[in-house]
């Protein structure tokens, strides 16, 4: 059986099991395992077949169960595990992919059984703790150590479903180890039940949800909603799993870490965009600017300062650097991304993911631990403060990254990476207090989650073998999506802080949904109505966002930016009448602000009362402000009005100024026309013509299309259809080659 088919087969028996059609599920099934020679397997489906059909039996002729729902229920938990069972067996013997060759190495007759290597890490971690006692561990056992951990996770990420006994012993022993240990073992469950669903781990899972070390927490919490959040309509048979995991919310600390671990879902979708502003703004910027040219400064310069920007520390000199605003406003941006929690690190540490360290998947979810036999030697054991070491703790770093740090230092001759750190040590000495305390922050629940989240976007999206792995940053991370997530965390609090963080992600119909859902449970103040209209606005609903301005309004009178708001929505819609109340008001709140009165003169001509327009016109031109865009306007007042001679002689200012646009020409021709000056007219025709042919957006667009338009006002101003007709065949340009 090809590939395609056997995905088809088992798309087709999970969507079977979901609909409760257990007859199609087992059919299913058994066209996955034809062929495959498995006894064990093939028992186990013509035993729930054996089983499902007596219980239709029973129903046929007449007999009533008040345990059938669970009957039913424990036939389709049976029914998942066969499929599963099923598929893990194709893939092992089909798939010539990294599961499959790690399956191999763990689970052909010639390994170790898996007990034996758990009885092995547990006289290793003895010996050691003993050995740290004395102060003196041998190298080679130190080394065993870490390799019996590495195999440990490669016997976990591929072990196959376990009954309760065996989550009960991996439970005992994980709760044996340390918290390194610990969370590194708590991510190969992870893989493991992203591949194949399992009940047991999931439960195991669950339990660590609880543990008081932050790290293994952080990582159980993550496991346990994505696994939700990938086998949801699974969990409908599974009750006591969604209870657990619905329990897990009436811990008050717990609950506010699935808030923090939602926001940090929420930023991992930014990590492309705060890439691609880093590549494509921040980058260019730096190279171009004449402060970062290798004669003056030296590149030096460029990087330590780009390196403070990444660390969040602000550089004085960019504000003083003349021409370089926009380079001092991305390096804020910068620096303001990663105080909220976006990933900007991954451009700068995606090139050295190739190292052979990173060969081993175990390597990728590891815990920083200066002890291990690939980094040991950076952090020589008499060094009281290895500056690397207070680098990496005061540093936004997540742990593989810290892995590709001191990787890329092992690629460096040791005399000059004793040089590189010296020079290092004494950028920061003096700072060492500051450091410390950046340090402690960084060592803060929110930050464990966030880095824990950069592992894994690195993993997932790094990985040279990603392809063989289901990404889950593709799928849908906001937690109201999903049934028992949404009941864990919707109260008025949570919902209103997390529109509002959806808010300045800019993802403003997701916002919506938050904030509506918390006006269900609340009163309504000024800034959420505020926040929901100023949304509806951003996603093309002008109406919908005026409603919930005007509610605003009524809670909060005569506020500025509210008007400003409301102005700019009626204008959508064309609502003009509206939109020159909003203006007016504005205006009384700030007398002879030139923006307002040119708005309001815009308005006005949009209502066709150009007399008014054109007074507002005419005083921004008395004033000396905004004068050319006030020709423009009081030259097409006066055209409108048929005031001809005042437009033209406004139109002649205009055509004497640098910038004169395609509008200005085609304007004043139909001016000249209607004063019967028709050499001219045909003049400025050819004009607009020719800036047309250059400053069209769409060259499809028929270089006539403007002064088609035009023909209706042409008309009211006394010139026949004929000699419009005439006078376009006068300017038909030549073919376009």
């Amino acid at each position: 059986m090809d590939r395609k088919s056997f995905e088809l087969l088992y798309h087709d028996a999970v969507e079977a099991l979901i609909s409760r059609h257990m007859h199609d599920a087992l059919n299913c099934i058994r066209g996955i395992l034809f062929n495959t020679e498995n006894p064990e397997l093939n028992r186990e489906l013509e035993s729930v077949q054996q089983d499902y059909g007596m219980m239709l039996t029973f129903m046929a002729q007449g007999g009533t169960d008040p345990q059938q729902a669970l009957v039913h229920r424990n036939l389709t938990h049976r029914t998942f595990a066969l499929l599963d069972k099923s598929a893990r067996l194709y893939h092992v013997r089909y798939e010539n992919d990294l599961y499959t060759e790690t399956f191999n190495r763990c689970y052909t007759e010639q390994s170790s059984p898996f007990d034996q290597w758990m009885e092995t890490a547990d006289l290793l971690r003895d010996k050691l703790s003993e050995d740290c006692r004395k102060a003196y561990t041998e190298e080679a056992e130190e080394n065993n150590f870490y390799n019996v951990y590495d195999k440990l996770f490669e016997y976990i990420w591929t072990a196959p479903l376990f009954h309760a006994s065996d989550a009960e012993k991996l439970k005992s022993f994980i709760e044996r180890q340390e918290a390194d240990e610990q969370a590194l073992l708590i991510s190969a469950v992870m893989l493991n039940i992203q591949r194949y669903f399992d009940p047991q781990k999931y439960r195991l899972l669950l339990h660590f949800c609880r543990t008081e070390h932050t790290k293994v927490r952080a990582r159980a919490m993550t496991a346990a909603v994505w696994t939700y959040m990938q086998y949801e309509k699974r969990f409908v048979y599974y009750p006591d799993l969604s209870d657990g995991l619905s329990l897990l919310a009436q811990d008050e600390r717990l609950k506010g870490e699935l808030i923090l671990l939602q926001q940090q879902f929420l930023l991992s979708l930014e990590t492309a965009k705060a890439e691609r502003k880093l590549q494509n703004e921040i980058f260019p910027d730096l190279l171009r600017s004449r402060n970062y040219q290798r004669n003056k400064m030296g590149f030096e310069q460029m990087e330590e300062d780009l390196a403070k920007a990444l660390r969040g520390e602000p550089n004085a000199e960019w504000e003083k650097l003349r021409g370089n605003k926009q380079l001092a406003d991305n390096m804020k941006a910068i620096i303001a991304m990663g105080k909220e929690g976006i990933d900007i690190n991954l451009g700068t540490f995606s090139s050295l993911k190739g190292f052979s360290f990173f060969q081993s998947v175990a390597h990728w979810f590891a815990p920083f631990n200066k002890r291990r036999p690939e980094v040991k030697g950076i952090f020589p054991p008499n060094v009281r403060h290895n500056p690397i070491q207070m680098l990496m703790e005061a540093g936004n770093f997540c742990e593989s990254d810290k892995y590709s740090l001191c990787m890329m230092l092992n690629q460096i001759a040791p005399s000059q990476r004793d040089m590189m750190i010296s020079q290092i040590g004494s950028q920061i000495e003096g700072n060492e207090e500051g450091l410390r305390d950046v340090a402690k922050e960084s060592m803060n629940i929110g930050s464990v989650y966030r880095s824990y989240l950069q592992d894994l976007y690195r993993f997932f999206k790094l990985h040279p073998r990603k392809s063989q792995f289901d990404d889950p940053f593709k799928g849908d991370q906001l937690f109201t999506r999903y049934t028992v997530l949404e009941s864990m965390l919707k109260t008025p609090a949570y919902l209103r802080e997390t529109a509002s963080f959806l808010m300045k992600r800019e993802c403003y119909q997701d916002a919506i949904a938050y904030m509506e859902e918390a006006l269900k449970h609340e009163t309504a103040n000024a800034e959420m109505l505020q926040k929901v209209a100023f949304c509806y606005q951003h996603t093309d609903r002008p109406s919908k966002a005026i409603y919930y301005y005007q509610q605003a309004d009524l809670l909060s009178p005569n506020n500025e930016w509210i008007l400003k708001q409301m102005y700019l929505c009626y204008s959508a819609l064309g609502r003009y009448e509206q939109e020159l109340d909003c203006l007016k008001s504005l205006e009384e709140m700030n007398p002879g602000d030139t923006r307002l009165i040119s708005e309001i003169g815009l308005c006005l001509m949009q209502l066709g009362r150009y007399e008014e327009a054109a007074q507002r016109f005419y005083e921004l031109e008395y004033n000396g402000e905004r004068v050319v865009p006030s020709w423009r306007a009081i030259a097409w007042c006066n055209f409108k009005m048929g005031r001809l001679e005042q437009a033209d002689r406004y139109y002649r200012k205009i055509l004497q100024q640098d910038k004169v646009t395609w509008e200005d020409y085609l304007n004043a021709g139909h001016t000249a026309w209607c004063l019967k000056q028709t050499t001219e007219a045909i003049t400025q025709y050819q004009n607009y013509l020719r800036l047309y042919r250059s400053k069209r957006k769409d060259t499809a667009q028929p270089l006539l299309s403007p002064f088609d338009e035009d023909r209706k006002e042409l008309l009211l101003h006394g010139l026949n259809d004929l000699d419009i007709s005439l006078m376009r065949d006068i300017l038909q340009p030549e073919p376009e080659s």
